[in-house]
Parts: structure tokens; C-alpha cells; sequence
């Protein structure tokens, strides 16, 4: 791990990070990053940069991964070229421009392996207040959340008042919970079984994976499987948080077999698929689609033909997802297959990261290239 390295600088408001790698590569350096900060605030768990510090150890991006979203959001290509190995870009990470990256906290617990007393814990845990910006504006919002999940968790109309009894004592889940960061974003639904068959197809012939146009002839050699994709209306239920921070239920199309959240608008190898969107306003974007051909027809000729994009169903600072049968997921490119679990998905903090400048004008954090640190 880097941090022994970051520490040392942690505290330099000049000093920035040229991330060699993937989108993978950058969500491990904000961990370690993470885990720097609490070690010098003495800060135990998730740690909130105070505006002292937010701007502090920004990354650019020498993009080495597969789909490299990240480095298509903020300018430093598609992937790598060979200029990127020279004194150039020094200069280009020098004269970057200093933005900002909202981080989601990513909370699934299974619920087919929890004892009925374990799953009371849920809502609790749920309602655990991690970010500076979470939702709960008042106290009657957050138990009207804490309602509202445990409603879900009986199957019960989460939108009606009755029956909605609180629970305040229970166990903590002793089964293993999934809870862990994200940049880009999650989806569930026939995306991330086509991405999951690729990872698969992968392990076990690595040899027909030697050149990005070799990966996309496999992707779409995995493609049918989304055509059997089944549609998730009746298979999930999902929530979001209304301005006032209460958990309002979203009704799902009929024809849904992908649900996505989005951070950033380059989504699977740098596709536009929203109509709006921001990747460091504290809120994320939910879109439904209907099957892969009209995915994309939207990632192809959207850029193009705004109409073609996704029309955004909800901005939120935090989503639940209750799904009652074992579905697909995957949360930026990693795919895995989820049983019955309760997801939330909720705003976390916002790290630093630099944009690269198209004019290469000087952004005013740092006076040149000698007195900038890259590591």
C-alpha cells in the first residue's frame, strides 16, 4: 500500500498524484488515501476532509485500464499513448485544473442468510450516518426511513403508514455484509450478466484478450444473454430520497431489465448515457433501460442526438434497492451475482482530482513543473 509515501506529503497543498492504471488503480489510491487521513486526524472509520485539506493530494490519470472512465471524465484519454511517457505530461498533470469527484458508499446485506431478528438491525444500519452531507434533515425524516425500510424488509407498502412499526433493538447481522466504496457507478440487470460471462470467458482463455479490439469482439459474442435478461419490475423495488430527506418509493417501467446509477458520464468504455448529470454535486443519477439495443443506440448515436439519451428518473443523495430474487450486479466494471440482499447506495464525501487543461494554461495551485511532487 502507498500510504507510508502519501503520508509524507499528505500536508503539501502543491504536491499531486499521477495514477498509473485503470479505474480499479484510482479507487485503491483514494483508499489509501482515506486511510492517510485517518492516521494524521485521528479519525477512526470514514474519514470527511475539512476544507482545510479537500483540495489536497489530487490525482491525474495515466490511463493503463480496460474501460478507463475515469480518464475519459476528466480529459487524460482513452487509454495510453506513448507521449505519455515524456516530460509532456509532467506538464499536463502541472497545469491541470483542480475538481472535484463524489464518492458512494455501497452497503448490500444478503437477506436470505439473515435470522429474522437480524434483519430488524437493517434499518439501523441503514440509517448510520456516514457523510457530511447525509440525508437526514431533520429527525423526523430519519424515522421516517428507518420506517420505510423495515416496511420493505416485511414486504410491506413502504409508502403506507400503517403497520410501519419501528424496531429499535435487535441483533447485528452476524452474517458478512458488503460495505465499501465506489467512484463511477452500480447497475443491476442484464449489463452486468453480459460483463460477468466476459470476466468468466477471460479466466479461463486469457489468450483472447491481447488488444481492446479483441475484448469488444468477445463482449459482444456475450451479448445474447441480455436478450434473456429477465425484466426486474416485479423482482425489485427501489427507493430514493426526496429533497427533504425521506425515502420515496420509484415506480419501475414494465419493460425494465437495467437499473444504473450514475457519478460520471462515461459509463462501460466512455459511453454518454444520461441527460444530465454531474459528477461532484453530492447527487447520483438513476436510469432505467429496456434492453441492450436501445443501450446502445443511445451510447452511439447520443452524443449526437441528445433524444437518444436516457431521460434521468431521479437525482438523489442516496438509493435503496430491495431485490427478491438473485439478480446481477456490478459496480464500476466488476461484476458479481447477488442473491436476495437490501443495497443502499449513499453519498459518501468528495476527493480531489485534476481535469486535464485543454488549453494548457496554468490552473494558479502551483507556480511550475519544479515544484510540483508526482508520485
Amino acid at each position: 500500500m502507498p500510504e507510508d509515501t502519501l503520508l509524507q506529503y499528505a500536508l503539501d497543498p502543491l504536491v499531486r498524484i499521477l495514477a498509473c492504471g485503470g479505474d480499479g488503480t484510482c479507487g485503491w489510491i483514494y483508499s489509501s488515501l482515506d486511510n492517510v487521513w485517518s492516521s494524521i486526524l485521528g479519525m477512526k472509520g470514514r474519514v470527511h476532509l475539512s476544507d482545510q485539506y479537500k483540495d489536497h493530494l489530487p490525482l491525474a490519470i495515466m490511463p493503463l485500464g480496460t474501460g478507463n472512465d475515469l480518464s475519459r471524465q476528466y480529459n487524460w484519454g482513452k487509454r495510453f499513448q506513448k507521449h505519455m511517457t515524456q516530460k509532456s505530461m509532467v506538464s499536463a498533470v502541472v497545469n491541470a485544473d483542480l475538481v472535484g469527484l463524489d464518492r458512494w458508499r455501497l452497503l448490500i446485506l444478503p437477506t436470505s442468510t439473515l435470522r429474522e431478528d437480524e434483519k430488524e438491525f437493517i434499518p439501523q444500519i441503514f440509517s448510520e450516518k456516514d457523510s457530511i452531507h447525509y440525508d437526514t434533515n431533520s429527525e423526523r425524516a430519519s424515522l421516517a426511513t428507518l420506517s420505510k425500510v423495515a416496511a420493505m424488509l416485511r414486504d410491506e407498502d413502504a409508502d403506507s403508514k400503517k403497520g410501519n412499526k419501528l424496531v429499535t433493538q435487535s441483533s447485528r447481522p452476524s452474517t458478512e455484509y458488503f460495505d465499501g466504496l465506489f467512484c463511477n457507478y452500480f447497475s443491476l440487470g442484464f449489463d452486468a450478466t453480459v460483463l460477468l460471462e466476459f470476466h468468466k470467458e477471460r479466466t479461463k482463455h486469457p489468450e483472447k484478450f491481447t488488444s481492446p479490439l479483441k475484448n469488444k469482439i468477445v463482449y459482444v459474442e456475450k451479448s445474447p444473454k441480455a436478450v434473456r435478461a429477465p425484466k426486474l419490475r416485479k423482482r425489485v423495488q427501489i427507493f430514493v430520497n426526496n429533497k427533504e430527506g425521506e425515502l420515496v418509493r420509484l415506480k419501475i417501467p414494465r419493460d425494465t431489465r437495467d437499473i444504473i446509477l450514475l457519478n460520471i458520464q462515461s459509463y462501460a468504455g466512455g459511453n454518454h448515457l444520461a441527460t444530465k448529470g454531474s459528477s461532484d454535486d453530492g447527487l447520483i443519477e438513476v436510469i432505467f433501460v429496456s434492453n441492450l439495443i436501445r443501450m446502445v443506440a443511445s451510447a452511439v448515436v447520443g452524443p449526437v442526438v441528445p433524444y437518444a439519451l436516457f431521460n434521468v428518473r431521479a437525482q438523489t443523495n442516496r438509493v435503496v434497492i430491495k431485490t427478491k430474487c438473485p439478480l446481477h450486479c456490478q459496480v464500476d466494471g466488476e461484476p458479481w451475482l447477488q442473491g436476495e440482499a437490501m443495497i443502499q447506495v449513499s453519498f459518501h464525501t468528495r476527493n480531489a482530482i485534476l481535469k486535464k487543461s485543454s488549453d494548457g494554461m496554468n490552473c494558479g495551485c502551483v507556480s511550475g513543473s519544479d515544484n510540483a511532487v508526482i508520485s
